[in-house]
């Protein structure tokens, strides 16, 4: 992870550029926070994705969050983290 930017693909097989806002763990998991950056500029969506690492070392990877209720819990928990850094 180079500068906090994460290349993923999105559901095509198309690389997809993420700026890493945040790593927390939360319940038990690790979470990343992250936002789209906008292509050919150096802007970012600000819509957050919040996205789970699975598994251990070398077999890690980052999936997307199926339950509604663990989401919700894990986007509350990095407003929290966000509004107290900001204090």
């Amino acid at each position: 992870m180079e500068d906090n930017i994460l290349i993923l693909e999105d559901e095509n097989g198309n690389p997809v550029e993420f700026m890493v806002i945040d790593v927390y763990e939360f319940n038990d998991a690790t979470y990343f926070a992250m936002v789209e950056v906008i292509e050919g500029s150096i802007e970012e969506s600000d819509e957050v994705v919040i996205m789970r690492v699975d598994g251990e070392g070398d077999d890690a990877e980052l999936v997307m969050i199926e339950d509604e209720a663990e989401l919700d819990a894990a986007f509350n928990e990095f407003v929290r983290r966000d509004q107290e850094d900001m204090e």
